[in-house]
């Protein structure tokens, strides 16, 4: 008896040690959600309240005074209120928190407060500025309460870990109960064997004396039936002991899985499998509702485990029948239900299911989402234990809401950091701006300078500081810094005397002009003075000093070029009216008449060229010149030009050339004239010499034209100056010598132009040489390659990558001149096919060359692809060896194409642009091409031609 009281009272001690260590580790962990997570959210919530406060009050600010932006303002200081209330609700229960908030925070927000008061009062008052320069102060008190909060948290953080210790310490009691409890059943047990050992003693001393101790056995036996029951309600004992010891640790590793997780969604991975295998369920799914802004709900499924594959619906607009009543009631519902698809299990045998809907609630016991276990197996989910089973989802509800809390705030952490940077990008941007004016003021041509109304010099930018110094002036008076440069230069004494006048007020606006001598030149300036913020505080003068110089040279220039336009078209000019004065009003015999006629018509013709010449200036000087690029035979050009000269004039031109062919790329109209303007003077300047030598050399891929004569030659005085407009050198030997000064200044521009260089050497009295040198153009062989017309380069180079897909050599022409001349000298397999765009840098165009490729006799047959961004010309029609690609268009198109030119050269099929089949139909016939057959395709038209007897 002894024996079994000691069992019962073991299993009593384990019972309600269990059901103690159990009950307080439910009371620990109810502290740290019921106490410590609530004031954490409360005092979050009084820092985003404040802050809703300074965002609502700088949109008012920004949204220029609409109240509409102040709502964040109001909603903020109410939640202000409200959470203060919430958090003195436990100031008796936490003294350290009630002395900081006391102490700290409230003043903090007090003064903040205020703050917000007072530049709202401000910006409805008008007083804009004055609440801007309180900005700096709104933001000491946000920093500081920001201290404040942190240490806040920090003695929230320690009651939090001060609760989780005792949560610690309440399961290590429980375990350290579980664990003596086993020893104690491994004692009994123990004592059992002994006693079983005693029993086997006994009986067999019973049977030795058996006749003498019958009854004595009797006896025995029946103790030892009584012992072999009571051994057998041990085992029983232990076996549950041991699943409940089982059932602690599904439990303990449920509840070490309810945190430590960031991420709702890995919260939801984590603990779902463990909640099932604590409650011995199948599935599980967790909904939650979703409200707009316009009070519409939606419920999402955002979590799901052990159901098949698309059961679930992610999202629905409506729930009914149990769903619907776990939000409506609040309660949990069970719901039995047949399975059906794929539930059935792979060998259908699951028939039966039972849905649990348990609701998940806030702080406010508000039903925001349910949780579905479903069992595919037993009812017994809420029938063997129902206290455990309500704990652990409990459990799982309150860690739920504590992490959707924790999403929210990590949103609200993001959203608040996107805030902060977008006010740093403000800040960043006008930091910015700053920096652009500084900027501006500092790379101005001008000189700026500003001073305040009193005339104290504030800022002054690099260019004033070059000219009169005024950086190490700053702060000192602008009137008696005026005074002192007018010391040193006598025309700025003026100046002094008028910004002394302007900042009395007694002279209302500056604009004075002055020279000055800067480098031992004579520079001309322009002053004029601009108030700034008339009428406010920060009144002052902004001067702007600009530099005439190069305004005063221009005015000279443009006096002397009036002057040498007036001499030059006024000579020539008074030739024409005089000699048609004269054929007028008299009577010649026709002798007279044509040479007078010869001489008016070599006036008119002077005329035109000086005309021209301007034009042409001002043409390239306006950057509107455009060139023809085109490969060019010097030494047929030189001679052409060299013998149009020759029969003008007495000077004879010798032509001298190293190579029997030289080439470059130029615009044909523009290269004369280079040449006709530097032989027009060297003929001109060398009246006493009988000849000209032109000599083309070459090297390192180079091409110099080197233009000699004989005659007065240059000074040295006039070096820098021989390529500048209307520059003439001015001595007794050229007075007589016509010209406007614009020729070598034509010449230049068009040479540079070219990407070539012009240079000359002189001696006087023995004569002058001007060389051009100009890049040596190579004429390319185009046997076996694919030849592409395009002046641009980028899209060459990638329609030459594209190619490379076809195993051939490519290369690419500028100009239809250029496959022009290349296709003459082509001798052996010649191109295999041609990629042309219609637009090229020469005056032919791509159809030009298209025209001279068929007039070929032996590669008019060679594919063309025509590539261009204009619409085909009326009537045109593509062969099968000429396609059109209308730009823009895909290189895996243009290969394609490519590739089925190359491969069927012999068909005799035209491919067209997919359009209205009669009207070309039509077109064809009227160019006297006869339709034997069309084939309309995806993005093409194929037509069979019938050939005229000749053609086969």
């Amino acid at each position: 008896m002894l024996y079994v009281i000691l069992i019962v009272l073991l299993l009593a001690f384990v019972s309600v040690s269990n059901y103690m260590a159990s009950r307080n580790m439910e009371r620990e962990n109810n502290a740290i959600v019921n106490q410590a997570i609530p004031i954490l959210t409360t005092a979050n919530s009084l820092l985003t309240s404040l802050i809703n406060q300074e965002t609502g009050l700088r949109g008012y600010q920004l949204g220029g005074g609409n109240e509409q932006f102040l709502e964040p303002f109001t909603t903020g200081r109410e939640q202000v209120a409200m959470d203060l209330n919430t958090l003195s609700t436990y100031d008796k229960k936490y003294p350290t928190l009630q002395l900081i908030i006391d102490t700290q925070a409230i003043p903090a927000i007090t003064n903040l407060q205020k703050y917000y008061d007072t530049t709202l009062e401000l910006f409805r008052a008008g007083k804009i500025e004055e609440a801007k320069a309180r900005v700096t102060g709104g933001k000491t008190l946000m920093d500081r309460y920001r201290v404040i909060h942190t240490s806040i948290e920090k003695n929230i953080g320690q009651i939090t870990s001060t609760a989780y210790e005792a949560s610690q310490r309440a399961g290590q009691t429980s375990r350290l109960i579980t664990i003596v409890g086993f020893l104690i059943a491994l004692l009994a047990g123990a004592m059992s064997i002994i006693i079983s050992l005693r029993s086997y003693q006994a009986e067999k001393e019973l049977r030795k004396s058996e006749e003498t101790y019958r009854y004595m056995a009797e006896s025995l036996e029946s103790q030892n039936e009584e012992i072999i029951a009571q051994q057998e309600e041990q085992q029983i004992t232990l076996a549950k002991l041991s699943e409940r010891e089982r059932d602690l640790e599904l439990i303990s590793s449920y509840q070490e899985k309810l945190t430590g997780y960031v991420k709702l969604t890995d919260f939801l991975k984590h603990t779902l499998p463990a909640l099932l295998n604590s409650l011995a369920q199948d599935a599980a799914l967790v909904v939650l509702e979703d409200r707009s802004e316009n009070g519409a709900s939606s419920y999402e499924v955002i979590h799901s485990i052990g159901y098949p594959k698309g059961h679930i619906q992610a999202s629905r607009s409506e729930l009914f029948g149990p769903a619907r009543r776990v939000f409506d009631e609040g309660v949990s519902i069970t719901h039995t239900r047949d399975v059906t698809g794929n539930e059935q299990g792979v060998h259908n045998g699951m028939t039966r299911a039972i849905d649990h809907y348990i609701p998940l609630t806030d702080d406010k016991q508000e039903v925001i989402g349910f949780l579905l276990l479903t069992s595919y197996q037993s009812s017994l989910y809420l029938e063997d234990n129902q206290r455990l089973t309500k704990g652990l989802v409990r459990q799982f509800g309150l860690a739920f809401y504590a992490q959707v809390v924790n999403d929210e705030k990590l949103q609200q952490a993001e959203s608040l950091a996107l805030l902060n940077d977008q006010l740093t990008a403000e800040k960043l941007l006008l930091e910015g701006q700053h920096d652009l004016i500084q900027n501006i003021l500092e790379s101005a041509h001008e000189g700026m300078m500003m001073c305040d109304s009193e005339g104290t010099i504030l800022f002054a930018n690099h260019r004033m500081n070059q000219y009169f110094g005024l950086n190490e002036r700053i702060g000192q008076n602008l009137v008696s810094c005026s005074y002192e440069i007018g010391a040193k230069s006598a025309s700025f004494h003026g100046v002094a005397a008028s910004i002394e006048a302007l900042i009395d007020r007694s002279l209302s606006h500056l604009t004075q002009r002055f020279s000055f001598q800067q480098d031992e030149q004579l520079q001309h300036a322009e002053l004029y003075a601009t108030v700034v913020s008339e009428g406010t505080e920060q009144q002052g003068y902004l001067f702007v000093f600009r530099d005439r110089t190069e305004e005063e040279r221009v005015d000279e220039m443009k006096n002397e070029f009036i002057s040498i336009v007036s001499h030059e078209l006024r000579t020539p000019l008074a030739s024409v009216l005089g000699f048609i004065e004269i054929l007028l009003h008299r009577d010649l015999p026709q002798e007279k008449q044509k040479r007078y006629m010869e001489t008016i018509y070599n006036e008119a013709q002077r005329l035109s060229n000086l005309i021209n010449d301007f034009l042409d200036l001002q043409r390239m000087e306006s950057g509107r010149q455009s060139y023809n690029f085109a490969p060019i035979h010097l030494q047929s050009l030189v001679t052409e030009i060299a013998e149009q000269w020759q029969d003008k004039q007495l000077h004879q031109i010798v032509i001298h050339q190293q190579e029997p062919e030289l080439w470059v790329r130029a615009d044909v109209d523009r290269i004369r004239q280079v040449f006709d303007n530097l032989i027009s003077n060297a003929i001109k300047y060398s009246p006493a010499a009988d000849h000209i030598d032109i000599h083309l050399l070459t090297h390192d891929g180079k091409v110099t034209i080197a233009i000699q004569d004989y005659g007065l030659g240059i000074p040295l005085e006039a070096n820098e100056h021989m390529f500048s407009k209307f520059f003439r050198v001015d001595n007794s030997d050229r007075r007589q010598i016509g010209g406007t000064g614009l020729g070598l200044a034509i010449v230049k521009e068009i040479v540079e132009g070219h990407g070539g260089n012009i240079s000359y050497t002189s001696e006087m009295g023995h004569g002058t040489t001007f060389r051009i040198e100009l890049d040596q153009y190579e004429i390319s062989g185009l046997d076996g390659k694919i030849v592409i017309f395009e002046d641009d380069d980028n899209l060459a180079k990638l329609i030459q990558v594209a190619l490379n897909k076809l195993s051939l050599p490519s290369i690419q022409l500028r100009s239809a001149e250029e496959g022009m001349i290349a296709l003459r000298r082509c001798e052996g397999e010649g191109p295999v096919l041609f990629i042309v765009d219609i637009h090229l840098e020469g005056e032919k165009t791509g159809w030009d060359f298209i025209a001279d490729l068929y007039k070929h006799p032996v590669h008019a047959q060679t594919p063309v692809i025509v590539s261009t961004a204009l619409d085909p010309p009326h009537d045109y029609h593509e062969k099968e060896i000429e396609k059109y690609l209308k730009k823009p268009f895909t290189m895996e198109r243009l290969v394609q194409v490519a590739k089925r030119l190359l491969d069927n050269k012999s068909s005799l099929a035209y491919v067209f642009p997919a359009q209205n089949k009669e009207t070309l139909s039509t077109t064809l016939e009227r160019n006297g091409i006869n339709v034997l057959k069309m084939q309309e395709n995806q993005d093409m038209i194929e037509v069979d031609l019938i050939r005229p007897p000749s053609d086969k």
